[in-house]
C-alpha cells in the first residue's frame, strides 16, 4: 500500500548495489556499495531481515541496522545456522529512501567452512603425530555443534615428491601417520569437510617436518666422506696459505725466481767443501838372483783434509818434491858404490 501511495519516496534515491553476504562458518556480514555522487547530502542506511516464508508481511521485518553510515551490516547473532532468510537493505536521506535491495540467504547453503585452525605436526620415530583445532562458531563453539558431522582429510607427501600426495580422514582433531620412512622430510596440511552439507574448507598452509630413526646407509656415509673430506682439506689450506704468506713476505733474486726448484730450498746454506791431498809414494825395487823382489820403503798413502784448499794443495806438492829428491839422492848414491866396488 506504501508503493502505491508514494511511489516517488521510494525512487527519489537510488538504492544499494553489489549486495554480497560474507558469510563463514556462522559469520554472517551483509557488504553493499553505494554511489555517494548521486546526493549532496549524507546518506544513511537501513537492514532488515525475515524468515523467507513470511517475506510477504512487511510486519515481520525485524530491523537489525539503522541509519547507519557505513555500508555493511552484521547479522551473526540473529540468523540460525539452519534456517532460511529474507534480508533488505535501503538508502536513507532527509526524507527520502531508495528501493529496498533484497536478498535471500540460507546460512548451511552460503555460508563457507574454515579450515581448523592451531595445527601442530609432532614428528617421532617413523611418525608424526597431527593435532589441531576444529573450526569454531561466532559464539567460540565448535563447528560440529551445527553440522552433524564434520570430518578432517590430512593430506602429506615426501617434500622432495609434492606430486605423490597421500591423504588420511579423522573423525577427531587428533591422528598418527605410521609407518612412514624414517629420516624423511614430510610436508602436511588438513582440511574441514561435511559430506551432508556438501561442505569443504580450504587447505591450512602446508607444514614440513622430518621424521625420526635411523638414516639410511648412504646418508651416513655421505656424512662420513664430508668429515674426511674437510679435515684434509683445512690443512692443506692452511699450509697452502702459509707458504703463500711466506713468499709474498720477502723478496728473491731474479735467479731465484727463475729457478724452478723449490726456491725455500735454495735459501739453505750449503754444506762446507773438503779438499784432499795425497803424497807422492817413493818405491825402492831390488833385484835378486831368484827373481825380481820388490821392497817399499817410504811413507804409505796419506790422505788430509785442509781447511783451505789452494794452499794445502801446494804445500803437498813441495813435500813431495823433497821427497822425491831424497829418495833420488839415495837412489844415485847407492848406484856410484856400486860401480865403485866393481
Amino acid at each position: 500500500m506504501i508503493l502505491v501511495l508514494f511511489p516517488s519516496v521510494f525512487t527519489a534515491l537510488p538504492r544499494p548495489y553489489n549486495v554480497k553476504m560474507d558469510a563463514v562458518n556462522t559469520q554472517y556480514i551483509m557488504r553493499w556499495d553505494w554511489n555517494h555522487s548521486m546526493a549532496n547530502h549524507n546518506i544513511t542506511f537501513t537492514a532488515q531481515y525475515t524468515f523467507s516464508h513470511t517475506q510477504s508481511d512487511e510486519r515481520s521485518y525485524t530491523e537489525k541496522c539503522i541509519g547507519i553510515t557505513e555500508e555493511r551490516c552484521d547479522f551473526s547473532r540473529e540468523l540460525d545456522y539452519s534456517g532460511s532468510y529474507i534480508l533488505r537493505v535501503r538508502a536513507e536521506g532527509r526524507g527520502q529512501m531508495s528501493d529496498w535491495y533484497w536478498l535471500i540467504f540460507i546460512p548451511d547453503e552460503h555460508a563457507d567452512l574454515d579450515p581448523p585452525s592451531h595445527v601442530v605436526f609432532v614428528p617421532g620415530d617413523a611418525m608424526v603425530t597431527v593435532s589441531f583445532k576444529e573450526p569454531m562458531t561466532e559464539q567460540n563453539t565448535p563447528m560440529r555443534s551445527v553440522l552433524d558431522s564434520m570430518f578432517f582429510r590430512l593430506q602429506y607427501w615426501e617434500k622432495h615428491s609434492p606430486s605423490k600426495k597421500q591423504e588420511k580422514v579423522f573423525d577427531t582433531t587428533e591422528g598418527t601417520l605410521f609407518p612412514l620412512k624414517p629420516w624423511t622430510e614430510y610436508c602436511l596440511q588438513v582440511n574441514a569437510f561435511s559430506k551432508p552439507f556438501n561442505k569443504t574448507s580450504p587447505y591450512t598452509q602446508q607444514q614440513c617436518v622430518r621424521t625420526l630413526g635411523h638414516p639410511p646407509v648412504w646418508k651416513v656415509l655421505l656424512a662420513f666422506l664430508g668429515c674426511v673430506t674437510l679435515m684434509t682439506t683445512v690443512p692443506v689450506y692452511r699450509c697452502h696459505k702459509k707458504r703463500t704468506s711466506l713468499t709474498s713476505k720477502h723478496t728473491f733474486p731474479s735467479s731465484i725466481l727463475h729457478n724452478t726448484q723449490d726456491p725455500i730450498s735454495l735459501l739453505l746454506l750449503p754444506q762446507e767443501e773438503s779438499c784432499g791431498a795425497t803424497a807422492v809414494v817413493a818405491v825402492q825395487v831390488e833385484q835378486t838372483s831368484q827373481g825380481q823382489q820388490q821392497q817399499v820403503k817410504g811413507w804409505g798413502d796419506v790422505e788430509a783434509e785442509q781447511d783451505s784448499g789452494s794452499s794445502s794443495i801446494q804445500r803437498g806438492q813441495g813435500s813431495s818434491s823433497q821427497d822425491s829428491g831424497i829418495y833420488s839422492g839415495e837412489d844415485g848414491g847407492k848406484r856410484s858404490a856400486g860401480s865403485t866396488t866393481t
